[in-house]
C-alpha cells in the first residue's frame, strides 16, 4: 500500500462513526425452503423464499454456509445445492451435488473455508468432501472420518461442519437422533479427518435436541448450533490439544409450528457509509459510489473495494485509514470536499478509469486478507479520490463517500 499520495492527509478530525453493521445468523429452513436471518441476540430479522430450491429430504440432511467472496449463502437440502444473495436471488441456481452418486447418501453440513477458497461438505456417511468455491462446485478431494452412521435404536449421524481458520480446527457435529444429544468432534484443519478431541454439547436452559447445523465465529471463538428450533452460542477455548466450552447461552425456542432450520451460518457485518460524491475542475458531475465488492472476512484472498459511477477519463486512488470514517472531514485544497478517512495510512491504485459513458466508469481495488487472528476486530476506512485531466491539461478532483469496515473471522 502506498503512503505518499497527499502528505497533508494526516487527519485529526474527531467523532469516528460506527464501524460496521452487525453480524447475524442465517439458515436454510427445512420444509418451505427460505433463508431466515436472526440477530445474535436471538430476535428474528426476517426471511425470504429461495426460488427453485427443493425441500430438505429428511430431518438430518441440509446445510448452510456463508461465502464471503461472493457475498452469498450456499444452501443444500442434502442432494441439491445452490447459492443465493441476501434477497434470495440465485447466484448459482440449484443443481445436484456433484459426485454424490449414492442415492442413500445426503449432505448434512456446509462450510466455506476462505483461506483455501473451498466449499467443504460433510455427508451422512461421515465423509468430508472438498469442493471448489465455484458455480457449479467441483469435487477436489475428501477423507473418511471416524464419525460413521449407526442405525436405530441408537441412531447417530453427522449433522454439521464448521471451521476455525484462525487456530486451524474443524468442528463436526455428530448427533444421536435417538437420544437427542450431540457430540462435536474437533479435527485438524490441515488433515480434516484426524480427530484431536470430541466434546459433549452442554445442556440448554431451554429444551434443545440433536444438532441440525453448526457455524463458527472464530474471531470471537464462538460455536453456534441449532436443533432446528433453538440456537445456542458456545464460547470455547483451545489449549493445543483439548477444546473447552467456557460458556453457553441459549436462545428461547421458536414455536414448533415454525419451519425449522436445516443448517446455520454466520453472516458477516457490512460497511457503514458517510458523505456523498463531489467533483470540481475538469471532472464531470458524476454521482460516484464507493462500496465493498465482497466481505472483509480474514482469509478472503479476493477481498476488494469498488467504485462505480465515476468520470470515464480519470485516475482513481483509494485512500485507506486505520480507524473509522470521521463525521467531520478535512478539506484539503484543491480537493472538492472533505476527506473523511480516519487515521490515513496509505492508498491503493492508481486505476485508470475508462467507461462506456461520461459517468459510467468503475474501478476495483484488490486487498487480499490473511487468516490472521491478530487482525480480528481491526477497523479501517476507505474513500476514493479521482484525478481528472481535461483536454487543455486542466486538472479536476472527485471524492466519493467514505466507508468504515471491520475485519472479521467467520
Amino acid at each position: 500500500m502506498k503512503t505518499t499520495l497527499i502528505a497533508t492527509l494526516l487527519l485529526t478530525a474527531a467523532s469516528p462513526l460506527l464501524a460496521q453493521t452487525s453480524q447475524s445468523l442465517i439458515g436454510l429452513t427445512r420444509v418451505n425452503p427460505s433463508l431466515r436471518q436472526q440477530r445474535l441476540n436471538c430476535t428474528t430479522m426476517g426471511q425470504c423464499n429461495l426460488p427453485g430450491m427443493p425441500a430438505t429430504l429428511n430431518t438430518f440432511a441440509g446445510g448452510t454456509a456463508w461465502d464471503s467472496v461472493h457475498s452469498g449463502a450456499w444452501v443444500t437440502n442434502g442432494r441439491f445445492i445452490a447459492r443465493y444473495d441476501d434477497n434470495c436471488q440465485p447466484q448459482c441456481p440449484p443443481i445436484a451435488v456433484p459426485a454424490l452418486t449414492t442415492t442413500t447418501t445426503f449432505i448434512t453440513g456446509l462450510e466455506v473455508v476462505d483461506a483455501f477458497d473451498q466449499l467443504w461438505m460433510v455427508d451422512s456417511e461421515g465423509r468430508i468432501r472438498f469442493y471448489s468455491n465455484t458455480c457449479p462446485p467441483q469435487l477436489q478431494g475428501g477423507c473418511n472420518s471416524s464419525l460413521v452412521p449407526t442405525p436405530a435404536p441408537n441412531q447417530r449421524v453427522t449433522t454439521g461442519i464448521a471451521v476455525d481458520e484462525g487456530i486451524g480446527l474443524v468442528f463436526v457435529a455428530y448427533a444421536n437422533l435417538s437420544t437427542g444429544t450431540t457430540k462435536i468432534a474437533v479435527n485438524d484443519m490441515s488433515n480434516p479427518c484426524v480427530q484431536f478431541d470430541i466434546i459433549d454439547v452442554p445442556p440448554c436452559t431451554t429444551p434443545f435436541g440433536a444438532i441440525r447445523g453448526i457455524a463458527c465465529d472464530w474471531g470471537s471463538q464462538i460455536i453456534y448450533a441449532t436443533d432446528g428450533y433453538t440456537v445456542v452460542a458456545m464460547n470455547y477455548a483451545w489449549n493445543g490439544s483439548n477444546l473447552t466450552i467456557v460458556q453457553a447461552n441459549c436462545c428461547p425456542a421458536i414455536s414448533v409450528t415454525v419451519d425449522p432450520y436445516a443448517g446455520l451460518a454466520v453472516r458477516p457485518g457490512g460497511a457503514t457509509s458517510i458523505g456523498t460524491a463531489c467533483n470540481n475542475g475538469s471532472c464531470a458531475n458524476c454521482p460516484m459510489i464507493h462500496t465493498l465488492r465482497n466481505d472483509p472476512v480474514l482469509g478472503n484472498q479476493q477481498f476488494s473495494l469498488a467504485l462505480e459511477g465515476a468520470f470515464g477519463s480519470s485516475f482513481s486512488f483509494c485512500m485507506i485509514g486505520d480507524s473509522p470514517c470521521h463525521n467531520q472531514g478535512v478539506v484539503v485544497p484543491p480537493l472538492c470536499g472533505p476527506v473523511h478517512v480516519g487515521g490515513y495510512v496509505g492508498y491503493l491504485g492508481p486505476v485508470l478509469i475508462q467507461g462506456p459513458s461520461v459517468c459510467g466508469g468503475s474501478a476495483t481495488f484488490n486487498l487480499p486478507l490473511p487468516a490472521s487472528p491478530a487482525l480480528v476486530g481491526d477497523v479501517y476506512s476507505s474513500q476514493c479520490l479521482n484525478l481528472c485531466v481535461g483536454a487543455t491539461g486542466a486538472l479536476g478532483f472527485s471524492l466519493s463517500n467514505c466507508l468504515s469496515w471491520e475485519l472479521q473471522g467467520i
